[in-house]
């Protein structure tokens, strides 16, 4: 709860991405490097991150990201909340599998209801109803995870640097939409899937109640973190994605 006020009072929620430069690295007959400059901070505010990425696409691999980002302080600021990527899916796109730390959410300093294993289900149960709406329902330690629709057509997310994992949540709602609704039975749902894929996810913490969040599960807002992951469009059943996660 405080530390979601001091993220207010930064306009975090409210980052808008800001294009430097964009430029062909490779071009190659199988695929095509594309490197990026961007930054993300709220109007009239300072940018609070640095972005460069870059993007391989490979015939018959699909894409991968490579992203490298420095925070920029703030001073009201002692974690970010997340590090990551954020996308929407088709709104016919509701089966999720993974292989991760669940069935129930886990975060960083929160895991011990979990366990690492394969894990299937819907985007629309894959949904903690708090009262009070807020950030649920994360996976950390997540080796690869697939949405797809009905025939098995959708996108498989790989963990793919030295990390060797990530965390990452799904639902119809947004972040922004959790943050700005006051009550559950307020939240309207979207058609679309929600895909956040996070290199890093901040602790949980028991500030509201208790201690602030220890340093170990923080992310240093003047930091500077690099990751990797691929997105591969697949039908499901037709891979087996223990093969693929290098």
């Amino acid at each position: 709860r405080k530390i979601r006020r001091e993220c207010s009072k930064a306009r975090l929620q409210y980052g808008n991405c800001n294009c430097y430069g964009c430029s062909v690295e490779e071009n190659r007959a199988d695929g095509i490097v594309i490197n990026t400059k961007w930054s993300i901070g709220a109007d009239s505010f300072v940018p609070f991150a640095y972005v460069d990425c870059s993007y391989k696409f490979t015939q018959g691999a699909g894409v991968t990201l490579s992203t490298k980002v420095k925070m920029n302080a703030q001073e009201e600021l002692w974690t970010m909340p997340r590090i990551g990527v954020q996308f929407q899916m088709p709104e016919d796109c509701e089966k999720l599998s993974y292989f991760g730390r669940g069935p129930v959410e886990s975060y960083r300093d929160k895991r011990h209801a979990s366990r690492m294993g394969l894990f299937a289900t819907t985007v629309t149960e894959h949904f903690e109803h708090y009262v009070r709406p807020q950030e649920n329902m994360a996976h950390v330690d997540t080796k690869w995870m697939a949405v797809a629709n009905e025939c098995g057509h959708g996108l498989l997310v790989l963990a793919s640097d030295e990390k060797g994992d990530f965390s990452f949540n799904c639902s119809h709602f947004t972040p922004l939409q959790l943050t700005e609704t006051a009550h559950d039975f307020e939240l309207e749902p979207l058609k679309e899937t929600v895909v956040n894929i996070d290199y890093l996810h901040s602790g949980i913490g028991s500030h509201s109640c208790g201690y602030p969040l220890v340093e170990e599960f923080c992310i240093v807002p003047d930091g500077e973190y690099a990751f990797r992951f691929r997105l591969l469009p697949v039908r499901i059943n037709d891979v087996d994605p223990f093969e693929l996660v290098k």
